[in-house]
């Protein structure tokens, strides 16, 4: 097991990155207590709709020693239940695990985070360093010297405030306390009922078991519909299979109201004129139509954090974090800055990466994961993505590389887009007068693409695939 090991714990849940990439988790911030039996995480969740009364979603929230009353056995405390959701992480990771560093969100006061404390030492937890989630998760390197992080909790949402010099330095933490990511789904989950009821007449809140597998697979159809404008989804009931086709845009105004709060939270601490790199975690990325809405902001660059961005940043700094050898410094919402180099901070503003793939236990990447493309498919013809760029249009300049677009070209540029590779990554610049279009949403600038994304130029267009090859 990993010498080093990083968790990032929210009240959405725990998530570890060891020294060697190995993931732990996530495991959802969720306990199910029955009589004296507690499950946690994934286990608690997946039957959180079959026994609601005796489930807890808020004991990372809470972190307090106060009893949580009935249902809940006499005298049990939000911070007996970090005590048992830590105890069963700890125990698949903890052999061998020599340091252990944990990256916290901005919210939680000196109270809080000594209680935290106090569990990791009874538990034998061998904490060195104790960091802001949002600072570690800037450590990866970004360009500029201000930096605003959106993130989306179990119940509420933050939106973080830092400044970049000689250091990354913490200055406010925003926040929305009346919803988070549970609510966002509860909403989601029961328009897409409506749904359901609408066309079939199948309801499936009317069954606890129906409820559970739509929340099941609410988050699977929500990482979808970023890449498709339209989903067949389908639920069993009644022995019967239920079907209906539900849209993009109809999801997206759904959760209108949760993007559009948040982005204005962005709005109110960005300052007008002032260059700023936008980053989202995970999990705010998926709030439907969100990214748009903050691509959309001047002088701003969105980058789309990968879900264990705070982990491994935390890891990354482990070493700073501790203090002496046993030592463990106070919070610390202070790092010193890592310059990106060259290739990264020559994206340009407007740029939107996205997070790459979580590799599967066997090291593999899941069918349709972030994979660098190395070709662009048009028809039967391919061109290889190289640090020359490829400029794709109608007539493309003389003496650049080029794809040259013949057919349906209303709506085309002469050079309506460029692809080109940095850094390891592909970028796709908009050239056009009308809009440059990757998996359907309008590309603002720059874009990081990635292998089975589909460019569509035109109206109504060519499309472009790209893909990735051995060779």
């Amino acid at each position: 097991m990993a010498r080093a090991l990083a968790f990032d714990v929210t009240d959405a849940g725990v998530l570890g990155v060891g020294d060697g990439g190995t993931l732990v988790g996530p495991s959802p911030g969720y306990a199910l207590v029955e009589e004296n039996d507690v499950l946690v995480g994934p286990e608690a969740l997946a039957r959180a709709r079959l026994r609601p009364r005796f489930v807890m979603s808020r004991f990372w929230e809470r972190l307090d020693a106060v009893p949580l009353g009935r249902p809940f056995p006499e005298g049990l405390t939000a911070a007996d239940l970090v005590y048992a959701h830590l105890r069963s992480l700890w125990k698949d990771v903890g052999a061998g695990t020599e340091e252990v560093v944990l990256a916290v969100p901005g919210f939680h006061g000196s109270e809080a985070l000594g209680r935290l404390l106090g569990i990791t030492q009874a538990l034998g937890i061998p904490v060195v360093g104790l960091v802001d989630s949002a600072v570690a998760a800037a450590t990866a390197g970004f360009p500029g010297e201000r930096l605003l992080l959106a993130d989306v909790h179990l119940h509420r949402a933050t939106v973080t405030e830092m400044r970049q010099g000689e250091d990354i330095v913490r200055e406010r933490v925003a926040t929305i306390e009346r919803w988070g990511l549970e609510e966002v789904h509860d909403a989601l989950a029961r328009r897409i009922a409506q749904a359901f009821v609408h066309k079939t007449r199948f309801d499936p809140f009317h069954d606890a078991e129906t409820e559970q597998t739509l929340h099941d697979r609410l988050p699977g159809w929500l990482e979808r519909f970023e890449s498709e404008d339209r989903l067949a989804l389908s639920l069993s009931g009644g022995g019967h299979d239920h079907e209906v086709e539900v849209e993009r845009a109809e999801v997206e105004e759904w959760a209108r109201k949760y993007a559009e709060e948040l982005a204005q939270k962005v709005s109110l601490l960005k300052h007008p004129g002032e260059p700023t790199t936008l980053l989202v975690s995970a999990h705010a990325a998926r709030i439907p139509g969100l990214v748009g809405r903050l691509a959309a902001m001047r002088g701003s660059e969105v980058v789309l954090l990968p879900g264990p961005a705070a982990a491994a940043g935390a890891l990354r700094e482990h070493e700073t974090l501790r203090a002496v050898k046993g030592g463990l410094r106070l919070f610390v919402t202070r790092l010193e800055r890592r310059e990106p180099s060259p290739e990264e901070g020559s994206r340009g503003a407007g740029a939107v990466r996205r997070p790459p793939p979580v590799a599967s236990a066997d090291g593999s990447v899941p069918f349709g994961g972030a994979v660098r493309p190395t070709h662009v498919l048009l028809g039967h013809r391919a061109r290889a993505l190289t640090a020359e760029p490829l400029v794709v249009g109608t007539a493309p300049p003389d003496g650049a590389r080029g794809l040259r677009l013949a057919g349906e070209t209303a709506g085309v540029s002469r050079a309506h887009c460029r692809f080109f590779e940095v850094g390891g990554e592909v970028v796709l610049e908009d050239l056009s007068t009308y809009g440059t279009f990757v998996n359907g949403e309008q590309v603002v600038g720059r874009a990081v693409v990635f292998s089975g994304d589909r460019v569509r130029v035109g109206s109504p267009g060519q499309e472009l695939v790209l893909i990735a090859t051995e060779e």
